[in-house]
């Protein structure tokens, strides 16, 4: 059988149909929401070379635009760390809602199906295996494989058999809860020095805010996130906060508001099994700095195209889907997965340490660009020496972050080095052993 469904018609589950259908597979896109329902109003980072990564030509000018340099503030905001990327390295700033209409368009022209506002009820499993899902309406759709882009909390992961062997539900406080709003500017407002300003550990707590000027200069885009939960009350206090330090910030919205939930964590250990396969926010494929993932679920589904695509024996057995795990690890999970052990230190450590660290440069501006882009910095001996030299006076923080580093390097490697071929037994080591840095 080469039918596939795929659930959701997100930016990864649109690009994996696309692929999967070129490479003459029988696909059906289902997604619980209206076309015009699916993606955000707003903008989210993109890498340009993600396009010709995954085989993709580069979408059309009128649906993205370069992104701004990011500005760093510490939970004291008594700096503000501004750093600059040269224009042509900046990355995409996609238009959500026009980038997935532009995906739907590819999909279909390829051959796929995409279904609006037809909910997926349940998986079907015989033996052990998914063999389709049945819809709302209770209509049957048999599949060879079912692709889960579900997001965060899939309803199909939440509900999979233990069997399976993948973890069901996410832990709150691997999550962001976000507000993001786009507020009106203020009429004579003056133009902010600092575009793009991120506050992290804003008033001392477990998250960031952000404050944007919108491309259009019309309106504040205006993030607030916690880790686990945000409430009414942080939401407000955060809110006056940010609205002092960036007059841009008015009192109308113009859209957004919406609680939000994003993973920020490391990617889930168990990926696939018969029949069935996580990508995207559903196997949590983001950069834990920042939530995002776009670029990540897309280079996920092309590699798991292509391994159906030329398989090793039965194109959906998980000895086969196996191998895109292993390709996924090795090439974007390992890193994320270390950058979530430094994520974790910066938001249990104490504030006046963020604060020393970006204060006096020892958190500089190669590290932020590389953590906020999901990878691993590896220092030069005159860097490592200008860096020691910055922290002497706290050698003890110093050596923590040594430790730490070493601890990221040791998880990369285990991360990286899945066992070469599917074995269950193989796997549930790697597994512990790969999951013992965050437990």
């Amino acid at each position: 059988m080469k039918n596939i469904v795929v659930i959701g018609a997100n930016q990864c589950g649109l690009a994996f149909a696309k692929f999967a259908a070129d490479a003459g597979f029988d696909v059906n896109v289902y997604e619980a929401k209206q076309r015009d329902e699916v993606a955000y109003n707003w903008t989210d980072d993109m890498m340009e070379e993600t396009f010709p990564q995954v085989g993709l030509p580069l979408p059309p000018e009128e649906i993205h635009t370069r992104k701004r340099s990011w500005t760093f503030i510490p939970p004291s905001q008594s700096v503000k760390v501004f750093v600059p990327v040269p224009e042509e390295e900046l990355d995409f700033a996609m238009y959500r809602r026009p980038f997935n209409a532009w995906l739907e368009e590819l999909a279909t022209k390829a051959g796929a199906k995409v279904h609006f506002g037809t909910k997926v009820d349940r998986m079907l499993i015989e033996g052990g295996k998914a063999v389709g899902v049945m819809l709302a309406d209770g209509t049957k759709v048999d599949a060879g494989l079912v692709v889960d882009c579900g997001g965060v909390n899939s309803p199909i992961r939440n509900s999979l058999p233990d069997d399976f062997g993948i973890e069901q539900r996410i832990d709150p406080n691997d999550t962001f809860v976000v507000r993001r709003t786009f507020f009106r500017r203020p009429e004579g407002t003056k133009r902010p020095e600092f575009t793009n300003c991120a506050y992290l550990k804003h008033l001392g707590e477990n998250g960031i805010s952000w404050c944007l000027l919108s491309y259009d200069e019309q309106a504040a885009d205006v993030l607030i996130g916690r880790l686990g939960k945000l409430t009414d009350a942080r939401y407000t206090n955060a809110l006056a906060d940010l609205r002092r330090d960036n007059p841009i910030i008015g009192k109308e919205i113009v859209t957004g508001g919406e609680l939000l939930q994003i993973p920020v964590r490391h990617p889930i250990a168990t990926m696939v099994s018969n029949g069935y396969a996580l990508v995207g926010d559903s196997a949590y494929m983001t950069i834990p700095m920042l939530g995002s993932g776009m670029a990540a679920g897309m280079r996920a589904g092309r590699m798991l195209a292509d391994v159906i695509a030329e398989p090793i024996g039965d194109p959906f057995s998980v000895e086969n889907l196996y191998r895109y795990q292993k390709q996924y690890m090795k090439e974007i999970g390992a890193e994320h997965s270390a950058i979530n052990m430094m994520k974790n230190w910066l938001l249990k450590t104490d504030d006046r340490n963020v604060d020393f660290l970006i204060g006096k440069g020892i958190v500089n501006k190669k590290m932020l660009v590389e953590a906020s882009a999901g990878h691993m910095l590896r220092m030069t001996f005159p860097e490592l020496v200008s860096t020691a030299l910055r922290g002497i006076k706290r050698l003890d923080l110093l050596l923590e972050l040594a430790a730490l580093m070493g601890k990221m390097e040791k998880q990369l490697d285990i991360a990286a080095n899945m066992p070469e071929q599917y074995d269950k037994e193989a796997l549930k080591v790697w597994r512990q052993n790969y999951e013992k840095a965050f437990q």
